[in-house]
């Protein structure tokens, strides 16, 4: 049975304190990001619309960015991250995945499902079946990757070589997909302001009404899912990061909206590099960003 489950922020004051005492508030949960880094190209190559990231390792990023359209390849070089590489792709991008081996980009315009190789971003195009509309993509278990079709709104499962191997109906617009360690997937769901979580079968096990912020819907469209079960999810509007448990309650909140390095402007997409750090396409302020996830410390 699918099972809704509202996410609260707010907790009472906390229980058996004595009445003589002050209540000890808690307002919400913790802040969980701390700013590490900005990442905004050159002069002659600036990160213009950036709406997907990803990362090969804790010294390496990847921004796909719509003006141009163009993948960008940024690498940590001493304590400064630089830009390493910047190459053309075929249309504007509406995911970007990093599957274990390669750079994955699925692009609009009729360019499809296209890899990239780790050395030199060389591109080769993955063969889809006819009518598939690429969207939001995610690496899958072993290799293989997960797909949005916008033309049937279902999730594709596709091997390392873009074989679909099976499709799970969805029946809504998805924004951002991301696969979990036991073989199924969230997906974010802007138009509800809900994530979905659907088992290793395919069967919808939950979903997850993400809460509202000063009035304001959430929107989600970036999603990761980490191996402990945590999830962070990206609220475009609200220029937010919010961390749910595996109970999909919300386990903490990274960064608000505004333009101050730290802070988010529309935020488009997010990524976990090995090491635990995350990096977000900030598009509404033209730069990725790279934060420190902190349970204890506090976020920008």
């Amino acid at each position: 049975m699918t099972r809704t489950i509202p996410l609260l922020l707010a907790a009472g004051a906390a229980a058996g304190l004595a009445a003589s005492q002050p209540a000890l508030a808690q307002v919400g949960p913790p802040r969980v990001l701390v700013f590490q880094e900005e990442l905004r190209g050159t002069e002659k190559v600036p990160v213009a619309w950036p709406l997907a990231v990803a990362g090969a390792s804790d010294v390496e990023v990847v921004v796909a960015d719509a003006s141009g359209p163009r993948l960008l390849r940024f690498r940590k070089v001493g304590v400064s991250w630089q830009l390493d590489r910047a190459v053309p792709i075929g249309g504007a991008p509406a995911g970007l995945a990093w599957d274990g081996r390669r750079y994955v980009a699925s692009l609009r315009q009729g360019a499809g499902l296209v890899a990239f190789d780790v050395a030199d971003l060389a591109q080769r195009r993955l063969p889809l079946p006819r009518g598939v509309v690429p969207g939001a993509l995610a690496a899958g278990p072993g290799g293989g990757l997960l797909l949005y079709d916008a033309a049937r709104r279902s999730v594709l499962r596709l091997s390392p070589e873009a074989a679909v191997v099976a499709e799970v109906a969805v029946g809504s617009d998805v924004a951002a997909l991301a696969g979990t360690a036991a073989g199924g997937f969230f997906a974010a769901v802007p138009a509800e302001g809900s994530v979905l979580h659907f088992d290793a079968g395919g069967k919808l096990a939950a979903t997850w009404k993400l809460p509202a912020f000063e009035r304001v819907p959430a929107w989600p469209t970036g999603l990761v899912a980490e191996p402990g079960g945590n999830l962070w999810v990206v609220d475009r509007h609200v220029g937010r990061v919010l961390v749910l448990d595996a109970t999909g309650q919300v386990a903490g909140v990274g960064s608000r909206k505004g333009s101050e390095p730290g802070l988010l402007l529309l935020p488009a997409g997010i990524a976990r590099l090995p090491g635990g750090l995350i990096v977000v396409a900030d598009e509404g302020n033209s730069r990725a960003q790279l934060f420190r996830p902190s349970a204890a410390g506090a976020g920008p």
